[in-house]
């Protein structure tokens, strides 16, 4: 160190963040009324295009078929095979993701431009003309199967499928329901019926970004948008939340040497004034490496190895989640302190110095969350499941830069007291008040 320059020893000056400039992305519609949100940039020749369908599990009939119908859809068409469906996307370059959460069933490609036309041509008939092959899904299901048993002993699975059970009500979309005979339900049929209502009838989002081509919109109209959609209205679909009046629950793992601890309540969506201050607050209690819960739990009395609070989003649904794993002979003691960590912040004002790390994590998070082109296009995405648009991060931003400490203890007052939380431990659990199979 000592033969560098002068310069090279001096520390670099921090300069707080002060305002973000959120991109505005190109909103267009089909000729069937399909919405498409363009972000356009980025130094590559890259283009990435996001399909989200009305195929999530709020929509599925009954387990599973979500997301094995979007699982199947690059198994074969009926004008190519698998192997020809993989060899156009590794020959290109290009990758394919399929996945599908509570809302969407989701179909994600990014590749190169010069390989944009055979690469989009290839997604569309695997959107419009899976065949669902029998054999495929034979196979699946049984590996599935068995994956489904191993998870299933997991204490860290078994409080998570809980919460969502006690916190949502055993009919719910949002509720982790799935059985082993679920399996038995996944048919052919099944699945050719899920993905004629939700992929070919109801409209979807599309999301393109990158250094696209100049005529995407055109292209996209051309393969997307000419098939006679019905009205697929969300108001068709309605699920009431219907949350245990139990507040404590312990699932019984005799063999476990860990519990799982996860706990948490409902809380306001986004478009609700008081979503910011709770995403300031969830992050301050257990949202990153130096919140509270970590400080206390991991560093101080090194019950876990790792602790977090999160602030979750769906369409219809926000949550609380505080989750955890212990040693089994401290679960009691490490319940004890969450509480302890929870009362604090209802009883006592945050200090100035903690109250600006937790906005300077988050004003840093923010920023690598709008750190290129496709980094902005996944935040899009996420905001579209509620239909929001990047004026939301704009509120958030002006919330984490200006809420104060009164307002953090008023929030949590509101939202953190201990007998509005739903609690779910799993492990060798001595006593139980409540064992749910």
């Amino acid at each position: 160190m000592s033969g560098l320059p002068k310069d090279k020893k001096r520390r670099p000056a921090v300069k707080p963040v002060s305002s973000f400039r959120f991109p505005m992305p190109e909103k267009r519609k089909l000729t069937n009324g399909i919405e498409v949100w363009g972000l356009y940039g980025g130094s590559q020749e890259i283009t990435k295009i996001d399909f989200m369908f009305d195929a999530g599990t709020w929509y599925q009939p009954a387990n599973l078929i979500a997301g094995f119908t979007n699982g199947f859809l690059n198994q074969g068409t009926t004008q190519r095979s698998a192997q020809q469906i993989a060899e156009t996307f590794d020959n290109s370059g290009a990758y394919l993701h399929l996945a599908a959460d509570q809302q969407f069933g989701n179909v994600s490609v990014l590749t190169l431009n010069k390989h944009f036309d055979p690469v989009l041509a290839e997604t569309a008939g695997l959107i419009f003309h899976p065949t669902f092959p029998e054999k495929e899904i034979s196979a699946q299901i049984a590996k599935k199967r068995q994956r489904f048993i191993v998870e299933n002993k997991k204490v860290k699975v078994l409080a998570r499928k809980h919460f969502s059970q006690v916190l949502f009500g055993d009919e719910h979309p949002y509720a982790n329901t799935n059985q082993l005979d679920d399996y038995d339900g996944v048919t052919r049929e099944a699945l050719l019926k899920f993905h004629d209502e939700n992929y070919l009838r109801r409209p979807c989002r599309i999301v393109v970004s990158g250094k696209y081509p100049e005529n995407v919109f055109e292209m996209l109209d051309a393969l997307f948008g000419q098939h006679i959609l019905d009205d697929g209205s969300d108001d068709a679909v309605g699920h009431s939340i219907k949350g245990k009046e139990q507040k404590r629950h312990f699932v019984e793992k005799a063999d476990a040497l860990q519990c799982a601890i996860q706990m948490g309540r409902l809380v306001p969506g986004r478009n609700h004034p008081d979503f910011p201050g709770l995403l300031v607050l969830t992050t301050l209690l257990g949202g990153f490496f130096g919140s509270r819960l970590m400080a206390n739990l991991r560093e101080d009395k090194g019950y876990t190895y790792g602790i977090g609070a999160n602030l979750l989003t769906h369409r219809n649904a926000s949550y609380i989640a505080i989750m955890s794993e212990v040693g089994a002979k401290v679960y009691k003691a490490a319940l004890a302190e969450i509480y302890y960590e929870i009362e604090r912040l209802r009883n006592e004002p945050v200090g100035k110095a903690e109250m600006e790390v937790v906005r300077s994590y988050m004003l840093g998070d923010m920023l690598r969350g709008i750190d290129g082109i496709i980094a902005n296009s996944e935040s899009l995405k996420s905001l579209l499941e509620t239909d929001m648009d990047f004026s939301f991060l704009e509120t958030v931003l002006k919330k984490i830069q200006t809420i104060q400490p009164d307002e953090i203890q008023q929030l949590a007052e509101k939202y953190l007291h201990s007998d509005s939380l739903y609690e779910v431990v799993a492990g060798p659990v001595l006593h139980t008040t409540l064992k749910i199979t």
